[in-house]
């Protein structure tokens, strides 16, 4: 794969995606006496200022958008991600509504219930209490800040060496990013189809299967860097696994142990490619080995 010649055509197949997210801080120190006779230097205690069911339901959609959008991005450094632009409609739909509609309103919930939670607070902590480290509802309601911004990297020709460099940097690691996630599924499954060293069978999980089928389903679009070989390995993953029924897989001994030898064979095959360069590509996507642990 010449990745220069195919510079043009990957810039015009990404955005570059930005979040920014703020929230309330809910800590503060603690000077409360820790009951040791350990050096008390070597901890730091903290308190909660409030107990609100408003402020985790901020912090739980905050986060469960973010994960609803791993099926549209590509591997990329942290801070900044890569949507191809056939995805970008599907984000934007996304973000708009979580940034106009829904964050807004569990924002105004979290106002609404404030008073309520400060004076459960002075409750629960006592001595511990500080009014003047609570913010008064106008305050709260500042703190709480969402955008996001879906850009392509064009720039003027007195920016092209930059703005070359960037998609060349882009490009190579979305191609070692995406071999890394796969193999990281792939030995996954490999493994837990295996037996033990006696002769057992382990418990193969419903969402080792899903969550690999869904990255490739998703593939031919995060490829948008043309990784021919990984392309290749990932069909072969797709045609493999068309239609496979993990309850099946799991009774049927002869149909597992195929299964496994196959996966064994696309593992080998993926890891060359991670270490090709003498090292495993460390930056694949941070949500892969959550996800199959869950």
């Amino acid at each position: 794969m010449n990745t220069e010649k195919n510079l043009g055509s990957i810039a015009d197949r990404i955005l570059f995606l930005t979040i920014n997210c703020t929230r309330l801080g809910n800590t503060r120190t603690s000077n409360v006496e820790l009951n040791t006779n350990a050096n008390e230097k070597m901890f730091q205690t903290v308190k909660k200022l409030l107990s609100s069911p408003e402020l985790k339901a901020i912090v739980r959609r905050d986060a469960e958008i973010k994960r609803s959008l791993i099926p549209y991005l590509l591997p990329y450094k942290l801070g900044c991600s890569i949507v191809p632009s056939a995805s970008g409609k599907a984000v934007e739909k996304i973000l708009d509504a979580y940034e106009k509609v829904e964050r807004p309103a569990l924002v105004q919930a979290l106002v609404l219930a404030y008073d309520t939670r400060v004076s459960e607070a002075k409750a629960l902590l006592k001595d511990e209490f500080d009014a003047s480290q609570y913010l008064t509802k106008e305050q709260v309601a500042a703190e709480y800040s969402f955008d996001y911004d879906l850009f392509s990297l064009t720039l003027p020709a007195d920016l092209k060496d930059k703005a070359h460099a960037s998609i060349m940097s882009a490009a190579s690691g979305i191609n070692d990013a995406l071999a890394a996630a796969a193999q990281t599924m792939v030995a996954k499954l490999a493994d837990s189809l295996k037996p033990d060293a006696d002769g057992k069978f382990g418990k193969v999980y419903d969402k080792q299967f899903t969550v690999l089928q869904e990255f490739l389903a998703g593939f031919d679009i995060r490829n948008v860097a043309s990784h021919v070989e990984l392309k290749a390995q990932m069909d072969k993953l797709k045609s493999l696994l068309a239609g496979v029924d993990p309850e099946k897989v799991r009774n049927n001994e002869g149909l597992r142990t195929s299964l496994a030898a196959s996966m064994g064979e696309a593992t080998l095959a993926l890891t060359t490619m991670v270490q090709r360069k003498g090292r495993v590509f460390r930056d694949a996507d941070p949500e892969v080995t959550a996800m199959i642990a869950e």
